[in-house]
């Protein structure tokens, strides 16, 4: 009998929120006189799991022919639409839908409707509804899931599948066009074996979770950039072995004492590991040796707060120090002048009598300081002075 009640008392009565038939028809009636322009225009489609939940029903259920629909209701017009869609935005809630029981996050549904998703946003959704995810495995590009109730990769990556256990080689699972991911803020514990269906992710945002080690990403050959920022990270071990090519790493506002553990990352060209627990300049040594370190963001840690800081910290890169971005800063020409000072005095501790050149950063003022068996006293005094 609802099928046929007239729009305005259908509407009086809620229907086009909650009942699936009018739910659909409104979504019809939506993209009939909006859909090409919301599709011209490229902007992300939100959909809810309720909306999700009645197109996957509608395409099992088809209404009888009997039932007579206007063009403009005709549900044709929704399936022509999410065919369409490149950009995806799913709007989960775990609250009762309005004046209704109905919990969003509980209802199944199925994205195999979707052939050209681009990008796909989840958020504030569940993942485990998701019963098929079609043709969105193919085409999706970039993933992003936030404030879900994930635990582990496999929860989006494998969420359709009836075991989620990762099989070496398993096309159908396997999520080729992906480069971009980022699951933050959601309660991912550990980084499983489920990572290698897609292989080719280029940037991974696992921020603001609770991760306290990582696994399996040397199975991303293509990975670059990664956010390991406000986990629970308290220490790290053999970073290279888990870690592969990343250029770019983000470990801030975590526990970690040392950066050990970071000696061997030969690649990386940015670190951030502000807002820890470093307190000993000699940490620095440990990453100082890696040949492609240009970004080193250490500020926030109780090693900031020592004196002179920054000249004992650039010292450490020897040769390099005025290649190197601390703390978002490029070292001045006076702070190169008070690291060639340390490192002659360093060099005079050792025994060593080196001839050192450092050039300012700076293009035009572009100098050079030689020292050749340097008078220790004199720039001992002379740095004393300075500060």
């Amino acid at each position: 009998m609802h099928h046929t009640l007239p729009r305005e008392l259908a509407e009086f009565l809620d229907f086009h929120h909650y009942e699936l038939t009018h739910l659909l028809q409104s979504m019809s009636r939506q993209f009939y006189e909006e859909g090409d322009k919301v599709l011209n225009e490229g902007h992300p489609v939100v959909f809810t799991p309720l909306q999700l939940h009645a197109l996957s029903y509608r395409l099992k259920n088809p209404l009888p022919p009997s039932v007579a629909v206007a063009d403009e209701t005709d549900f044709s017009h929704v399936v022509d639409f999410v065919t369409q869609v490149k950009h995806l935005v799913i709007q989960g809630s775990n609250q009762p839908f309005r004046a209704s029981t109905i919990i969003q996050n509980n209802l199944p549904y199925t994205l195999n409707t979707f052939k050209s998703v681009e990008t796909l946003t989840l958020t504030e959704a569940s993942t485990a509804p998701i019963g098929h995810l079609g043709a969105v495995r193919r085409t999706t590009k970039t993933l992003q899931v936030n404030q879900s109730d994930m635990t582990q990769m496999s929860d989006i990556l494998l969420c359709d599948a009836v075991f989620q256990e990762t099989v070496e080689g398993s096309d159908p699972h396997k999520w080729l066009s992906l480069t971009d991911v980022d699951v933050s803020c959601n309660q991912i514990k550990k980084t499983d074996d489920s990572i290698a269906l897609a292989p080719n992710i280029e940037k991974l945002n696992l921020s603001c979770n609770k991760l306290s080690t990582v696994e399996s990403l040397t199975k991303l050959p293509h990975l670059v950039s990664l956010n390991l920022s406000n986990n629970l990270f308290s220490e790290l071990e053999s970073m290279h072995t888990k870690l592969g090519n990343v250029v770019d790493l983000d470990l801030s506002q975590n526990s970690l004492t040392s950066l050990k553990g970071l000696s061997k990352l030969y690649s990386l060209a940015s670190l951030n590991v502000s807002t820890n627990n470093i307190c000993e300049i000699a940490e620095v040594s440990h990453i100082s040796g890696l040949p492609c370190l240009e970004t080193l963001i250490i500020t926030g840690n109780p090693v900031a707060t020592v004196v002179d800081y920054r000249t004992k910290v650039l010292e450490l890169f020897g040769q390099r120090a005025a290649e190197v971005c601390l703390d978002n800063e490029r070292p001045t020409q006076r702070e190169l002048e008070f690291v060639a000072v340390l490192q002659a005095i360093r060099a005079s501790r050792e025994g060593r009598l080196p001839t050192l050149s450092i050039s300012s950063p700076l293009p035009v003022t572009t100098s050079t300081i030689s020292f050749n068996r340097p008078d220790v006293a004199t720039a001992v005094n002379e740095y004393s002075v300075t500060k």
